[in-house]
This record gives structure tokens, C-alpha cells and sequence, in this order.
């Protein structure tokens, strides 16, 4: 990557998260609502909202960077995932970044190394799209 290319700050970070978990939540809502009424008319096995969140919150994830290289918050403020190097990440890191994404420790990255914890270990950075 150029080194005088210019990386997202927390402000557009904290946006990214507010409007992706919005989203996450009213769908996998969605989806949860749809799974207890199996259960409730036809005996499925009950499973609790916060698997849908958490498998969701994944799928989100992975799907929107892998395909777009952005979630739809990122879409909205102008940014993408890439590598360090500039290009397009592998699946792997797609696939790291996504896992670390979704536990909940991921934010704590940011206290010392200036970066959340799912770019550090997928080797990705957030920069600005060409408008």
C-alpha cells in the first residue's frame, strides 16, 4: 500500500459499527422470528437469538467484504478493505477478518496498536474509495 494513502479513523469505525449492527440486528430479528415460528407449529428445536445474531453478524460480514469489499455502512461513507499491500485480500483474510470481527474483543485493538484487532490479524487496512 502507498504509504501516503490515508486510512479511517475510530469516528468513521464507531459509524461503521453503529449502522452494521442496525442492520444485523433487524435481520437476523427477522430470521429468529421466522425460525420460533417452526418451532412454535411444527416442534423445531428452539435456539436462542443470540446464535442468530452471532452466525449472522458473520455471514454479514464475510459475504459483503468478500463480494463488495465493503458492508453497506462502509458503502455509505465512502470506504473499502484492503491489504496492506493495496490489493484485493484473499479469502483467508476475508475469513480471518470476519472471525475476528464477530467476538467481541475485536474493538480492543484500537487501545495500542491504532487499528482494530480484525485488521491487524487479517493484514487489511480501511482506506477511502476513489469518488
Amino acid at each position: 500500500m502507498n504509504t501516503t494513502t490515508p486510512t479511517i479513523g475510530e469516528g468513521s469505525r464507531i459509524l461503521h459499527f453503529l449502522i452494521d449492527t442496525i442492520l444485523i440486528y433487524i435481520v437476523s430479528f427477522i430470521i429468529y422470528r421466522w425460525w420460533t415460528f417452526y418451532v412454535f407449529f411444527w416442534g423445531f428445536t428452539p435456539i436462542r437469538y443470540g446464535y442468530f445474531f452471532f452466525t449472522f453478524t458473520w455471514v454479514y460480514t464475510f459475504l459483503f467484504e468478500w463480494i463488495f469489499l465493503q458492508t453497506p455502512a462502509k458503502m455509505m461513507t465512502g470506504t473499502k478493505v484492503v491489504s496492506t499491500n493495496g490489493g484485493r485480500p484473499n479469502i483467508g483474510q476475508f475469513l480471518i477478518r470476519a472471525t475476528v470481527r464477530t467476538t467481541m474483543i475485536s474493538m480492543f485493538g484500537l487501545a495500542w496498536n491504532d487499528q482494530p484487532l480484525h485488521d491487524t490479524f487479517s493484514k487489511t487496512v480501511l482506506v477511502k474509495t476513489k469518488a
